[in-house]
């Protein structure tokens, strides 16, 4: 409808209050509260494994494992997983990753996380990844020894592109 000139706007405190929650909605589902960030430690134990544990739990004084890499992958069961981020440990072990993906510590999908670091044997887990308001950090234990590094990921859909 075309506005003329002296025309004049009613803006009601209902109206108001519905477009600042509708964007306030938006906002929390598109992840415009910044990325996830997958926070934890890299440690040097007797089993390898994946966890998560309290921020304030006892493993995490451990001998960290420095430049160790951690790569997560989501959609975890399916043939065209993807790369969404990849960090390294500091020289005591610690590491701090944002994941900038929709549903990342709310949904319930799927994420490979696997940790690898020449001298040790690499670790893999899939898992859901703790809410934002849950106090836990991830304990990934490493066991000195040998892996072959991590392989890329084939992407079904590039190789498709390239073949057809």
């Amino acid at each position: 409808m075309p506005v003329t000139k002296g025309a004049s706007v009613t803006v009601t405190a209902r109206g108001v209050l519905g477009v600042v929650l509708g964007v306030a909605l938006l906002g929390s589902i598109g992840g415009c509260g910044g990325a996830y960030m997958l926070r934890g430690k890299v440690v040097r134990g007797g089993h390898g494994g994946v966890l998560f544990v309290p921020a304030d739990d006892e493993q995490f004084s451990r001998e960290g494992v420095a430049n160790a890499t951690i790569s997560v992958h989501r959609d975890a069961g399916r043939l065209n997983q993807e790369l969404v981020a990849t960090g390294r440990s500091d020289l005591l072990g610690r590491f701090t990753i944002a994941i900038d993906e929709i549903g990342a510590g709310w949904m319930e999908y799927q994420w490979l996380i696997e940790v690898f670091k020449p001298g040790y044997e690499g670790v893999a887990a899939v898992v859901e990844l703790p809410s934002r308001n849950d106090k836990m950090h991830m304990l990934a234990i490493l066991v000195e020894g040998w892996s072959p590094p991590p392989k890329e990921k084939e992407d079904l859909w590039r190789e498709y592109e390239r073949y057809r």
